[in-house]
């Protein structure tokens, strides 16, 4: 399991990487990244394959709720914090 640095600085490599544009200082934790069109929502699947990976366990999308992938602060609160426990915010 990785550490929250870890996982917050995985998600926001992905997220740059994914966009192409936007420059590392441009990108805080609680950047709204769906609704700035930093991703599409197209990249949101791919998004929920990496969040998938990261915490070794499937998200189950029809109970996923879309404000649980708005910034890097609601996906790691969302999938996993120890209050969280993983679910499906």
């Amino acid at each position: 399991m990785h550490a929250e640095h870890e996982l917050r600085a995985i998600l926001r490599a992905w997220i740059l990487r994914t966009n192409g544009e936007l420059g590392a200082s441009e990108l805080r934790d609680d950047t709204p990244i769906l609704e700035t069109g930093i991703i599409t929502s197209l990249d949101a699947m791919e998004l929920i394959l990496l969040l998938e990976d990261l915490r070794g366990a499937p998200i189950d999308v029809q109970q996923l709720d879309p404000a649980a992938l708005r910034t890097i602060d609601s996906m790691y609160r969302a999938f996993f914090a120890h209050s969280g426990g993983g679910h499906v915010a």
